[in-house]
């Protein structure tokens, strides 16, 4: 998902964004300074400026969401200060994009039994949280700042991990480029330190570093667990399995 900022009428401005989906979707709504709650909920903070509203889409790659002409937000009810950056203390982002998977069709439903209850639906969903920074040339930009999923009732938070090697490199340590791990100097680095997410570790280092040492060797904060991670190289994009240790 892409998110970007595009302006209809001064100061008002909407969110188009590219996104692909596996399964049809019954809504995209969207938030302008929202809040986190409890089981997959958002709440705007500020509903008497900002209405959000549901669009369906059906499954497919490629596909572009544009607002609705007159579903904007007037940007100059804001300090540019609430705008690139998070509400302190309260997880409160200026940009929140909801997309939900849909729900089975009721009437495609063959096992369902009359008179008894449906079961619970668990929600599917990818949250993306975001500022908007305003560039040189004055105009809004969306710069993501944290991705949520939740599958099954479980919330997942992604993350970046820093030192694999297809990964953007946003964040990595300019004297930690090799694929080899930083203690012996041999073997492929598999093994992530958390929460810094450094990977630079093989695993036989990894469980040899937690009997001695308690500090990531990269940037010595404390470690609470070490992720060993396994990489197929390939020139496709591939997931990454992961576990933790």
């Amino acid at each position: 998902m892409n998110p970007a900022l595009g302006q209809l009428f001064l100061p008002t401005y909407v969110t188009p964004f590219l996104f692909f989906s596996f399964f049809s979707m019954t809504a995209s709504p969207y938030f302008y300074f929202a809040k986190e709650g409890d089981n997959c909920t958002f709440v705007p903070v500020y509903p008497e400026i900002y209405v959000p509203r549901k669009i369906p889409f059906e499954k497919g790659v490629g596909q572009k969401f544009s607002q609705p002409s007159g579903s904007g937000i007037d940007l100059g009810f804001f300090e540019l200060d609430q705008l690139s950056k998070p509400s302190p203390g309260e997880d409160i982002f200026p940009l929140v994009i909801f997309a939900e998977a849909s729900s089975p069709s009721l009437s495609t439903s063959t096992s369902q039994e009359p008179e008894k209850p449906l079961p619970p639906m668990s929600t599917h969903a990818q949250i993306t949280e975001a500022i908007l920074d305003k560039n040189n040339e004055g105009h809004f930009q969306v710069k993501v700042i944290k991705q949520i999923l939740w599958i099954e009732g479980i919330r997942y938070e992604l993350r970046e991990i820093f030192g694999i090697a297809n990964s953007d490199g946003a964040g990595v340590d300019e004297t930690d480029s090799g694929k080899e791990c930083i203690i012996c100097m041999t073997e492929p680095k598999d093994t992530a330190v958390l929460p810094c997410r450094h990977m630079c570790l093989c695993s036989g280092c990894a469980k040899e570093l937690r009997s001695r040492s308690d500090r990531c060797p990269i940037c010595r904060q404390p470690i609470q667990e070490l992720m060993e991670i396994k990489l197929i190289l390939n020139k496709e994009p591939v997931d990454h399995g992961a576990r933790v240790a």
